[in-house]
């Protein structure tokens, strides 16, 4: 990556980590152990083990942890995440693109990323500790346990192009993409990916916008609307599978985030950007991932995607609703009766089936279908239920 006009060598010069050897702590812990601790508690290792084997105190452990995180990992010049700055970079958008096209055989054209929501588990926030004498019950997830909702848009190569880490368990994903900065911008500047034919796509959990494909509602198997939402999620999967290596390479996902509201932001941000981070080493042909432990890495996770992908065939689920209009929440995330959506809202939707629609049609004119192994399966799964 580039910073400006600097070079790569240049942005790393620039960071904190790559001075990691000259700090210390007391005089006693070099930078190298503070990087190496801080990246194997995140990994999933007990503060205590490593507490012993770097021999420093418990509670210094975690001292150092945060300190690292918050002041070299979540440093910009290391990795950035940004959506406006990438919806304003036509190169970045032109690429990934061009990799959405390529894997949906040419059929999914113009798609500049797949967004999704992902909630990580927290233990209850405390009311007036984090939350300022907020509800602590808002950030009570549909899944039965309390959460952060992660917001996150990524390529096919499962980069994170976009990230928000600031909702509540409670709210529906489309309900937190709109309170977002991101989205304000978007709905500001939507002509200009419109003019380019670009726009990003989402499952049924979003409203249709003119930057937001979305699946047909309530399509029919064997319809055009069907082999259109086949080809949607197949390109979407790859947000869930960048979801899936974020959570089986990181440990510390794996239980419940016990740290302050703030702490436990910074440690999800933390596990993103440090996946940008190894996804743009193994991406790059010229560089270390050339190497057998490189090709061993791409491997792994190119393996974990398959299996993904071979576990949910119905993915797409038959009658899936499609998002078609606005679900009105408040900041609670509970449904608000009344009121009407406003013009813009409505052009956006307007503008947003037509891309729709021409994909759909793109698709019918060059005889692509839904394969039949796909339905079946999820045809056999749901007998085998109804049975069971």
């Amino acid at each position: 990556f580039k910073n400006g006009d600097a070079t790569e060598a240049d942005t790393l010069h620039q960071t904190n980590i790559l001075h990691a050897h000259e700090r210390t702590t007391g005089g006693f812990v070099s930078g190298e152990v503070k990087l190496a601790l801080t990246l194997r508690l995140l990994a999933g290792g007990s503060y205590m083990d490593l507490a012993l084997l770097f021999d420093v105190g418990f509670s210094t452990a975690y001292e150092i942890f945060h300190k690292v995180i918050k002041e070299w990992i979540l440093d910009d010049r290391l990795v950035k995440i940004n959506g406006v700055d990438y919806c304003e970079d036509d190169k970045r958008m032109e690429e990934v693109a061009r990799g959405f096209a390529v894997a949906s055989k040419n059929v999914i054209n113009g798609c500049i990323g797949a967004i999704d929501g992902w909630i990580v588990k927290i233990r209850k926030p405390r009311r007036w500790k984090d939350l300022r004498g907020g509800d602590p019950a808002t950030f009570f997830s549909r899944k039965g346990f309390f959460g952060i909702n992660v917001q996150a848009i990524v390529d096919r190569k499962k980069r994170i192009l976009y990230r928000n880490i600031i909702h509540r368990g409670a709210e529906h994903d489309s309900t937190a993409f709109k309170h977002s900065n991101f989205y304000e911008w978007l709905e500001k500047n939507w002509k200009k990916l419109a003019e380019k034919g670009l726009y990003f796509i989402g499952d049924s959990a979003y409203a249709i916008k003119s930057f937001l494909v979305t699946p047909f509602d309530n399509a029919v198997h064997g319809t055009p609307e069907d082999n259109y939402n086949f080809f949607h999620s197949s390109s979407r999967i790859s947000v869930e599978c960048a979801f899936g290596e974020i959570d089986l390479r990181w440990g510390i996902l794996w239980s419940t985030l016990r740290f302050s509201l703030a702490h436990n932001v910074n440690v999800i941000d933390a596990c993103m950007r440090l996946h940008n981070f190894i996804v743009d080493w193994r991406e790059d042909k010229q560089g270390p991932c050339r190497t057998e432990v490189g090709m061993k890495e791409r491997d792994l996770f190119e393996e974990d995607h398959r299996k993904f992908m071979a576990a949910y065939p119905d993915i797409d689920i038959y009658g899936v609703h499609g998002g078609e209009e606005d679900d009105r929440r408040d900041s609670n995330g509970n449904p608000l009766v009344g009121g009407r959506p406003s013009n813009l809202s409505k052009a956006l939707a307007d503008v947003g089936r037509k891309v729709r629609d021409t994909l759909c049609k793109d698709i019918e004119s060059k005889k692509l279908v839904r394969p039949k192994i796909n339905w079946f399966r999820h045809n056999n799964r749901v007998v085998d239920e109804v049975h069971a």
